[in-house]
């Protein structure tokens, strides 16, 4: 005879979790929903006493001799865990990485549009890898390079209001500048 009840939800459950039937364990140290000790029980038993409030079995201390199993509602548990994790989730900050291209021989005024979105992507909260492309004989421009990234640099703000964390890095016929804004 199989009983399927409101207990029996150990496929729907996650393997990382032991639940009820799932405890390999034959004595347990048992914990009432109300947080009081119940001591050490049998497994059968401490199901059985679980099963008598309509509750759950849960191991929350696997590697204690004997293991510290909960009687609680797994579902509600799940769920509440799933909540936290959302919360946890919604105060992080991500911070983007934009990335503006440049060419070494690039004229004031194109300079002068990505500075504008630079400024755009700093009041964002985003840092800035500020990247120039040499192609063919462009690897000769290494000042015009310089020179470009300087004055984007200093229409931006300068280094009062920028702080460049990592420095020029020259790498396959790039050049790059990470930049983010100080607060």
């Amino acid at each position: 005879m199989t009983t399927t009840g409101p207990l029996d939800k150990e496929k729907d459950k996650g393997a990382d979790q032991l639940v009820n039937e799932s405890i390999p364990h034959r004595e347990m140290r048992v914990i009432s929903p109300e947080g009081e000790m119940l001591g050490i029980m049998a497994k059968r038993d401490a199901i059985e006493r679980a099963r008598g409030l309509n509750l759950d079995l849960v191991c929350v201390s696997p590697n204690t001799t004997p293991v510290v199993c909960k009687i609680m509602d797994y579902g509600k548990y799940l769920y509440i865990m799933k909540k936290k994790a959302k919360e946890v989730k919604k105060k992080q900050t991500v911070v983007e990485i934009k990335e503006l291209k440049i060419r070494p021989n690039t004229d004031t005024h194109d300079l002068m549009v990505k500075v504008r979105q630079g400024k755009d992507f700093l009041k964002d909260g985003c840092k800035i890898k500020l990247t120039v492309f040499f192609r063919g004989r462009e690897a000769m421009f290494v000042d015009n390079a310089l020179a470009n990234i300087n004055f984007i640099i200093t229409e931006l703000g300068g280094e009062e209001a920028l702080a460049v964390e990592r420095d020029t890095i020259i790498r396959n016929r790039r050049m790059t500048v990470m930049l983010s804004a100080k607060n």
